[in-house]
């Protein structure tokens, strides 16, 4: 018997048994980047941008004064080539559901609400990733070309909510995407009204003051409003069209990812998978 009890413990095994939160994270992560769509889409969010950033960079057409700064000709562009990681949102909140394979996950964890949340943390952390490898080779690449010798690369407090505000809206609406796909479950029709949701804030360039501030509280209002050059806010301030600033539409997107994900884990736990 004492030969028995003087045996080492067995190696290898996790000294706490179950599906704890950290596990379930790891699980999310590998199975997200295990995904064929996660790889194709960020490299076409990230080709995409640099592409059309050296392109304009290399027209000779193109001037400096236009421009201003990197910051300002690199972030413009992402109101048009920030699809890309709102469709991987997308189906990273759908694909589980709507190709039903997602029961082994919630077997494993009965409770659900990891999952989600597990889930929710890798998209916004495979969107900031995916957010600062486009804007530092988008910006790498205009530096290479001629006009990049005529834009400024300082940090001010424009160009840094630029960078910054930008980022942090990528991250906030790809989460946004994450929790809708998760509330409608089959990624055709999620991905369907996404698009509508983030094109119609370029639709109401034109509306009339009333639709204008109803557009400003829209999830993708800022991805127009955040890259603009102070002079342009400032401007639309003083002629009354600036209901809520830039940092403030960061702030309003953030506030649709919460209440999307928080949608997500209602509906998760209350539904079949």
């Amino acid at each position: 018997m004492s030969a028995v009890a003087d045996l080492p413990a067995p190696v290898g095994l996790p000294a706490r048994p179950g599906a704890t939160f950290g596990r379930v994270l790891a699980a999310e992560w590998s199975k997200a980047w295990g995904l064929r769509s996660t790889r194709w889409t960020v490299a076409v969010m990230v080709l995409l941008t640099v592409g059309l950033s050296y392109l304009g960079g290399s027209d000779a057409a193109v001037g400096p004064d236009g421009y201003g700064s990197v910051a300002y000709f690199v972030t413009s562009s992402l109101v048009v080539t920030q699809f890309p990681i709102l469709l991987l949102g997308v189906l990273l909140g759908s694909g589980e559901l709507s190709s039903r394979s997602a029961g082994p996950t919630f077997v494993a964890v009965p409770a659900r609400t990891p999952v989600v949340v597990a889930k929710a943390l890798v998209t916004a952390a495979i969107a900031a990733l995916t957010a600062a490898a486009t804007l530092g080779l988008s910006a790498a690449a205009v530096l290479a070309t001629p006009l990049g010798a005529g834009l400024s690369t300082a940090l001010t407090a424009e160009t840094t909510r630029m960078w910054v505000g930008t980022g942090v809206y990528l991250v906030a609406a790809t989460v946004f995407c994450f929790g809708l796909g998760m509330l409608l479950r089959r990624s055709v029709s999620a991905v369907a009204v996404a698009f509508v949701v983030f094109i119609l804030d370029i639709a109401m360039i034109a509306a009339p003051d009333g639709l204008a501030r109803v557009g400003s509280l829209l999830p993708g209002h800022a991805a127009s409003l955040v890259s603009s050059t102070d002079g342009f806010v400032d401007l639309l301030r003083d002629i009354g069209q600036l209901p809520v600033g830039p940092w403030g539409s960061v702030a309003v997107t953030g506030a649709w990812a919460v209440l999307a994900v928080l949608g997500a884990v209602v509906a998760v736990r209350a539904r079949d998978v």
